[in-house]
């Protein structure tokens, strides 16, 4: 059994439609900082590409903050 634990993920991105700066938040089940991230990264590009749409996101990938989620 892989023991997991609970991270909340912060993804600024920069969005070439709006000219503006977003944050898009996931809680990602993993087994370390470092895998939350990476999870959180498949599930942005996931959803980039379903969208379809004309302009790009751009991750700021020395914004992302990762923060493992104490559950009492």
């Amino acid at each position: 059994m892989i023991l997991t634990k609970k991270f909340k993920v912060v993804v600024p991105y920069f969005d070439t439609g709006t000219k503006k700066t977003h944050i898009i938040e996931f809680a990602i089940d993993a087994r370390n900082s470092e895998d939350a991230v990476r999870y959180a990264r498949e599930k942005f590009d996931y959803y980039e590409k379903l969208s379809q749409a004309a302009w790009v996101r751009i991750v700021d990938e020395n914004g992302i903050k990762v923060e493992e989620i104490k559950i009492s």
